[in-house]
């Protein structure tokens, strides 16, 4: 499989988890929207990666590949103020995925308590923005 194939099967599971996303939060699931907006993310900066020839790392958080490839993405287009925007904006959804899902098992509070209805927007936007910008980029070049 080649990357221009990865990349775009990569960019429809986000289309698919940030519907899931927005449907959560229309349903009040707000932590169900914290976690499928971070992976939709995820799954965007993945396909942006491939896009620069660069194999993505195995990890949830990756605002660090994102300033490591901040050249090769200057190349596709993408300026050094939206490598860090996207960078910053991946690594607060990364911060939140894991209590997203398991709660605050230090403090014994369920996911379904820790978020609400503005977490779930802020998330759902952020994700969109990833979203879109990672789709743009990797679309052009392409």
């Amino acid at each position: 499989m080649t990357h221009k194939e990865m990349a775009k099967g990569l960019l429809r599971q986000a289309e698919s988890s940030l519907e899931s996303a927005k449907r959560a939060a229309d349903d009040g699931n707000w932590a169900f929207a914290v976690r499928t907006s971070q992976d939709a993310s995820e799954l965007s900066i993945k396909a942006l990666l491939l896009a620069t020839g660069n194999e993505p790392p195995k990890v949830h958080d990756l605002g660090k590949a994102l300033h490591e490839n901040r050249d090769d993405l200057q190349k596709l287009g993408l300026d050094g103020s939206e490598v860090h925007k996207m960078a910053r904006m991946a690594r607060s959804l990364a911060e939140d995925r894991s209590k997203s899902l398991y709660g605050d098992e230090k403090k014994d509070i369920p996911a379904t308590k820790l978020y609400e209805q503005q977490d779930a927007r802020d998330a759902y936007t952020a994700a969109s923005d990833i979203y879109s910008k990672c789709r743009g980029v990797v679309e052009q070049d392409f």
